[in-house]
């Protein structure tokens, strides 16, 4: 089946650490707190309680701040609401070795063990949603209660059955991040919105981005475009969610017609960092799809 694709679906939004931070909607505020686990302590935002925990998974050199439009929507709803900085992002434990999706995925079993969470709902957007689905195919998971993939390929050059990215435009991405990493990213960043969010978030997300070093980042992005996780969907066995933009309609249908008990959801208007460009579109298609299940 051929998809469409681009190559910033799988890119994802965040905001500047050290600045401030920020409530959003409802002006409910977080705690942010550091976790011992394994190598690394991880860095993570903290808001709310109940039973329900809300778990959001960033993707590639992005931290927790990208979810500041959902922590307080939740956390004001019931759920006990974690945004974390994976290994190597924003300010959690920066390493030479470890840093593939797989080990993403032992840090989250890790962290969600030592905090003693046993009903979770995993959150992930586009390279989080490949960490996810690495631990959902692990042996060793505590299954969640329900999933929700953002923007997410499980598969990322494009192939002969398969809709993704030349693997030359992808040789360019790179080869300018290299030369010139400041300036890429300003390009990439800016690819994440349809209409954009201003120029002071953009700066944001941009300076947040740089926080990852350059050979996790590279080691990163060389994992998540050689690696063809197609065959992985079949361990999602929870109720699941996929939330894609238009031109990732048919992406978003093939990821539902491939997994059981899940569903579509399709943000009109948005690019790629939705839950920031329609927080309450978003906000409200996660609800519905938490209180339906």
């Amino acid at each position: 089946m051929k998809m469409p694709w681009r190559a910033g679906v799988l890119w994802v939004g965040m905001m500047l650490l050290g600045v401030p931070l920020l409530p959003a909607g409802n002006g409910a505020t977080w705690r942010e707190q550091k976790l011992k686990v394994g190598d690394i302590r991880i860095r993570y935002l903290d808001a709310g309680s109940g039973d329900r925990t809300l778990v959001f998974i960033p993707g590639w050199t992005m931290p927790a701040e990208a979810w500041q439009e959902q922590i307080p929507y939740f956390s004001a709803r019931g759920f006990r609401v974690l945004a974390l900085d994976p290994r190597s992002h924003g300010e959690t434990t920066k390493t030479e070795q470890g840093n593939t999706y797989r080990q993403q995925a032992a840090d989250l079993h890790a962290f969600l063990q030592e905090l003693k969470i046993e009903h979770s709902y995993l959150v992930g957007w586009g390279a989080g949603g490949t960490a996810l689905l690495e631990y959902l195919a692990s042996p060793e998971t505590i299954d969640p209660d329900m999933a929700v993939f953002v923007d997410f390929s499980p598969a990322f050059v494009e192939s002969e059955d398969y809709a993704g990215v030349p693997l030359d435009r992808t040789r360019k991405l790179l080869l300018g991040f290299q030369d010139d990493r400041p300036e890429a990213t300003d390009g990439y960043v800016r690819g994440l919105f349809r209409s954009g969010p201003g120029e002071r978030v953009i700066g944001q997300l941009s300076r947040a981005s740089l926080k990852t070093p350059m050979a996790a980042a590279f080691a990163l992005y060389f994992d998540l475009v050689t690696g063809d996780r197609r065959d992985d969907l079949r361990h999602i066995t929870v109720p699941s969610l996929f939330v894609t933009t238009p031109e990732n309609r048919a992406l978003g249908e093939y990821l539902k017609n491939s997994v059981p008990r899940s569903g579509l959801e399709i943000i009109e208007g948005t690019g790629s960092a939705m839950f920031l460009e329609k927080p309450q579109a978003f906000n409200q298609a996660l609800e519905s799809f938490f209180g339906g299940n």
